[in-house]
């Protein structure tokens, strides 16, 4: 990692670290009420005038529906906001999410309730609505367990650029997505044109220009092989990926496909795919069979020869003519036809 690559991270670290302690606060704060109320968030905070009785005015800070359960501390507030009011954030840094992770939480939050808010924003463009920033396993986990609010710490982000960026980052200080998270996630924010290049891609993630650029290199393997990488995105790091992009250029699609399940099974590195990959390069490419077709040549009854041609246009014969004035007419013909000259014998 080069000096610069180093610095730019630490930068991102920082920005991480100003702006989320105090949500890491607001989570502590949530984590000690739940302690001392189990039933749910929600319940911390019954009977304390700050539960469903709330109403909102046109001057509140969260649109409405939502029912504040925390108070403001500083302009953030935790409110509960029904499911349908809460859209995926469109520029997530995960794309990807594990169906059994999604019903092991769902089984946690159907027995304890939630125990930890998600992170949200208003949605500019559709008042009344609300973004998802941080909790999008969350959000699934309540779906599947039959519920249909979920509670949030409103955050004030307004731009596409900014959902994105919290979100790389919270992730990247806790469970970080995967490479083919990050491959889908910078396509889209480089086709919806919010970033123009990879460079600023390396300035947005604090990443090495080499890692943008293999990471969305994922996204030119052949379709079976992008399917065999959603199903394991754990199994295919930047360096693991890349190596089956290399691969993919010089070998048909099953062998690809079956070289990514030897990845899955056996857990090959990158040195051991650079290893087969070369070798695999090293071997001279088989000559493919040409299809021929013979012919036999008759006097008669008796064959006396054949004909042959391939379909690489090559045509040979052989003919026994006992006969000399046949053999010396056949000659002759076949000078004419290709305009022979004597040679000298052999």
């Amino acid at each position: 990692m080069t000096a610069k690559t180093q610095n730019r991270r630490d930068l991102l670290r920082a920005s991480l670290k100003a702006e989320t302690d105090s949500v890491e606060k607001r989570f502590a704060a949530a984590e000690a009420a739940m302690e001392r109320a189990p039933a749910g968030l929600a319940g911390a905070f019954a009977g304390s005038g700050r539960g469903a009785s709330t109403t909102f005015s046109a001057e509140s800070e969260v649109t409405a529906p939502a029912e504040v359960l925390a108070p403001k501390s500083d302009g953030r507030p935790l409110v509960k906001l029904p499911l349908d009011r809460v859209v995926d954030n469109p520029f997530n840094a995960r794309q990807i999410y594990n169906h059994e992770v999604v019903k092991e939480r769902a089984a946690s939050i159907a027995t304890h309730g939630q125990r930890v808010p998600a992170l949200a924003c208003e949605d500019w463009r559709r008042p009344g609505f609300y973004i998802l920033i941080d909790g999008h396993y969350r959000k699934r986990a309540i779906q599947a367990a039959g519920k249909n609010e979920i509670e949030c710490l409103i955050e004030p982000i307004t731009s596409d650029i900014e959902l994105y960026r919290m979100s790389f980052l919270l992730n990247a200080e806790r469970n970080a997505q995967s490479s083919l998270d990050n491959a889908l996630a910078w396509q889209r924010l480089l086709t919806e044109k919010k970033v123009d290049s990879e460079e600023a891609l390396v300035e947005l993630t604090g990443l090495s220009w080499g890692t943008v650029n293999k990471t969305l290199a994922l996204l030119k393997l052949p379709a079976n092989a992008l399917d065999k990488l959603r199903e394991h995105p754990a199994k295919f790091g930047v360096a693991v990926g890349y190596e089956v992009f290399l691969f993919a250029k010089s070998a048909p699609e099953e062998d690809v496909v079956t070289l990514m399940q030897r990845i899955v099974d056996e857990d090959l590195s990158s040195r051991e795919l650079e290893s087969l990959r070369k070798k695999r390069q090293a071997k001279p490419a088989r000559k493919p069979k040409e299809v021929s077709r013979q012919y036999k040549i008759r006097s008669g009854n008796a064959q006396v020869g054949f004909i042959k041609e391939w379909d690489s246009g090559k045509v040979a014969f052989e003919v026994h003519l006992p006969d000399a004035r046949e053999r010396d007419a056949l000659v002759e013909e076949l000078k004419r036809r290709f305009t022979l000259s004597e040679v000298d014998p052999t």
